[in-house]
């Protein structure tokens, strides 16, 4: 988490146009773990994870306490399909980090929180985000195959 913080403030800062990069490393390693670890525990332990991230980053508690929770459970649906093969864990990876930010986006409009263009948010926000999970799903995914199979 910390990680996914330092560098999405790091590439915000790099940009000369307002490009939002976020990095999802922890989105990206949760989504290998669901393969072993039990649903009830990566529930909890992602909505522990939320209530730590809505306190630090947003000063209010339910955003990311309901989205993180939402995202594995989603996971945990298909669960099944994801693991069957290296293309179903990209293209997975795909809709949940796109289904994150909707609903990131979603939750934050909602409670008035933000105002954003949706012409904006897809071609600044959604655009640059999914392109730099995918190069760090590629980049982690031999080592987290290391680490979360056998």
């Amino acid at each position: 988490m910390l990680l996914d913080a330092q560098w999405t403030h790091r590439l915000l800062n790099e940009g000369v146009d307002p490009v939002i990069w976020r990095v999802h490393l922890m989105l990206i390693f949760m989504m290998f773990a669901t393969r072993y670890l039990p649903k009830k525990y990566m529930i909890i332990v992602s909505l522990c994870l939320g209530i730590v991230f809505d306190l630090y980053y947003l000063g209010l508690i339910g955003i990311y306490a309901v989205i993180l929770p939402l995202i594995i459970w989603m996971m945990y649906l298909v669960h099944k399909f994801l693991f069957e093969n290296i293309f179903n864990l990209f293209f997975g990876l795909i809709i949940f980090i796109t289904s994150f930010e909707i609903l990131n986006v979603g939750l934050q409009l909602m409670f008035n929180l933000i105002t954003v263009n949706p012409l904006y948010f897809v071609t600044k926000v959604l655009g640059p985000t999914l392109l730099l999970n995918m190069v760090l799903f590629c980049v982690s995914f031999f080592p987290a195959k290391k680490l979360f199979w056998n």
